[in-house]
């Protein structure tokens, strides 16, 4: 189960990195702003997950589980909102002020946090093999968005830190959810983290008007954002989290800014250099290192107290 486990994670990676540049290409032809795509988003991807959960059976299921266990509401709410969609305007809003590329390599300083976020948690220090795996995702995505050189990314103060700020709400969707999902299904828990994430983002920016988002110039970076950046990549995201540690999953997916790059090779002709290319082979064998953690790193861990 951990190689089908590592296979979702790797295809919510190449989900997001589509969004990332579907979100740019949206910004840069339509007047709405982050908060505007950030409440259809979540509206649009809520419902479709209702659906899901609906036609696979797990809504009453779901439901009887919350009366049972009250407890397990203000949990998803707080997974909808301090999740979900506070980091999906984060991400949006630091895409809007920087672009897609520079968002997501700040962003990916998420598999640091929820390494020290696990280690405090489980009172434990990191196996070496998990350190490297995190050493290996950064100086990758680094030297494959700068080419090795800092100065290249020239990018608004604004962009770095609501990069960062995105970065610690991802980690909360990296590693809340895991301790619900013995509880409740996948589709249940995203469908009500969208709906109440959706809620909570209207309530800052009431949109009314929803046909700017069906614009000819921008039908198809609305529809790759609802279906593939957030149906399809959280739902695998999830199930792969089901069998991987928060670490792991969080890890893998820094597929995501090499696939970025890889895909503006084709869509802009974007070129790569030797460091670059550096870059890209790290980030590969950051995500082979997950699957090599639990069986080397295991026995090693140690207490911190």
């Amino acid at each position: 189960m951990k190689i089908f486990a590592l296979i979702m994670v790797l295809i919510a990676g190449t989900m997001w990195a589509g969004s990332g540049l579907a979100a740019q290409d949206f910004f840069r032809k339509s007047s709405l702003d982050s908060m505007d795509l950030t409440v259809f988003r979540m509206l649009s991807a809520g419902f479709i997950m209702f659906c899901v959960s609906a036609v696979k059976g797990t809504w009453k299921p779901g439901l009887r589980a919350i009366r049972k266990n009250y407890l397990l509401f203000p949990q998803l709410v707080f997974y909808g909102i301090v999740g979900l969609m506070l980091m999906h305007y984060t991400y949006f809003a630091s895409i809007a002020a920087g672009n897609a590329a520079a968002a997501t390599v700040i962003q990916y300083t998420c598999p640091a946090i929820v390494i020290i976020w696990v280690s405090l948690k489980n009172r434990k220090l990191p196996g070496r093999g998990e350190l490297a795996a995190v050493v290996l995702a950064i100086v990758g995505v680094f030297l494959l968005v700068t080419g090795g050189d800092i100065h290249k990314i020239s990018v608004p103060a604004e962009c770095v830190y609501l990069g960062l700020i995105s970065a610690f709400f991802f980690a909360v969707c990296a590693v809340y959810p895991k301790h619900l999902m013995g509880t409740l299904d996948n589709s249940f828990i995203l469908t009500i983290g969208m709906f109440t994430g959706a809620v909570s983002a209207w309530l800052i920016d009431p949109v009314t008007d929803f046909s700017g988002f069906f614009n000819r110039d921008v039908i198809f970076d609305s529809f790759w954002i609802i279906i593939c950046g957030t149906v399809v990549a959280f739902t695998c995201y999830n199930a792969g989290l089901h069998y991987l540690s928060e670490a792991q999953a969080s890890v893998t997916a820094t597929v995501e800014p090499a696939v970025s790059v890889i895909a503006s090779l084709f869509l802009f002709d974007v070129r790569f250099d030797f460091m670059q290319a550096v870059g890209i082979l790290l980030v590969i064998l950051a995500i082979a290192a997950p699957g090599l953690i639990g069986k080397k790193d295991l026995p090693e861990e140690r207490n911190i107290s």
